[in-house]
C-alpha cells in the first residue's frame, strides 16, 4: 500500500524516526534549493545499498522530487525492498517554506 503526504505538511512529520530524501539531480537543487534537513540522494545513483538508505532502514523514508512523480517511482522501489517509504506529493514546485541553497 502506498502512502503519501503533501510537501507543505512534511515538517511536523520529520524527527528521529524519519528522514526526508530528495531524489532530484544536483543541477535541480542548484536551481531551486532544497527543503532544510533533506538528504540528497539523486535518483540516477540510488541503490538499496546507499548509506542514506541502509543507515535509516528502521525509519520512515519520505521521498521528494520536483513534482512528486519521480518520488512515487522511488517510493515503489523502496517498498519493494522492505523500506517504510512515503511519497511526498507536490514536490519542490509546491513547497511554500524556506529553502537551503547548495554552496
Amino acid at each position: 500500500m502506498t502512502k503519501e503526504v503533501h510537501i507543505n505538511d512534511i515538517q511536523p512529520l520529520l524527527g528521529d524516526d524519519s528522514i526526508l530524501i530528495d531524489v532530484r539531480e544536483t543541477d535541480e537543487l542548484l536551481e531551486t534549493g532544497f527543503v532544510p534537513g533533506a538528504v540528497h540522494v539523486p535518483m540516477s545513483t540510488l541503490t538499496v545499498e546507499d548509506n542514506a538508505l541502509t543507515d535509516n532502514k528502521d525509519k520512515t523514508i519520505y521521498v521528494m522530487c520536483r513534482s512528486g512523480k519521480r518520488s512515487l517511482n522511488v517510493q515503489t522501489f523502496l517498498l519493494e525492498h522492505d523500506f517504510d517509504a512515503v511519497n511526498v506529493a507536490g514536490g519542490i514546485i509546491e513547497y511554500e517554506g524556506d529553502v537551503n541553497r547548495l554552496q
